[in-house]
């Protein structure tokens, strides 16, 4: 079996709009997920590189922005397969730590994640999604819209971090 992935995401709120990233399934041979669904900007931290700096490094990569890493929001362990089938975690385990991230700069592009070829990409659209949309959205992980809307007012200093397993 594989290790455990450690993964970071930035929630990054502005002018009432959450910023997004639509994104391939991570399991397209999977009825039970959709084929695409919009999550944060983040990714893996890599081996000597320390939380923010691999926060910053993702964020640059998959959106061109920069930022500041702020508080930490949640922490959110996936297997898959999920807990009560065949080999839970068998094919991905990974833990992810999401942090409030405000944009510091930068320009808006849609990125690329550089460990995938041209033909390979996971990322379809990076946007700043405003609030009074995400209802129309597919976000990943499912409790990512629920958390969104708890927290619209974007006071983040306060908050103390929720930890959410598979099941959510």
């Amino acid at each position: 079996m594989s290790k455990v992935t450690l993964r970071v995401s930035a929630l990054c709120v502005q002018h009432d709009r959450v910023l997004l990233i639509e994104h391939k399934s991570f399991a397209p041979d999977d009825p039970a997920l959709p084929d695409r669904y919009w999550i944060l900007p983040g990714g893996g931290v890599e081996r000597g590189e320390t939380v923010d700096e691999a926060l910053k490094r993702e964020m640059m990569e998959e959106t061109g922005l920069e930022c500041e890493v702020g508080p930490l929001l949640f922490i959110k362990e996936l297997l898959y397969p999920f807990p009560g089938s065949c080999r839970p975690g068998g094919r991905h385990h990974s833990v992810s730590l999401g942090f409030h991230c405000p944009v510091t700069g930068g320009e808006l592009i849609t990125g690329r994640d550089p460990e995938y070829g041209d033909d390979e990409q996971m990322i379809i659209e990076v946007k700043w999604v405003p609030f009074d949309e995400l209802h129309g959205f597919e976000l990943y992980p499912p409790f990512l819209k629920e958390y969104l809307f708890a927290h619209r007012n974007g006071s983040f200093s306060d908050t103390v971090p929720e930890f959410y397993d598979s099941s959510r």
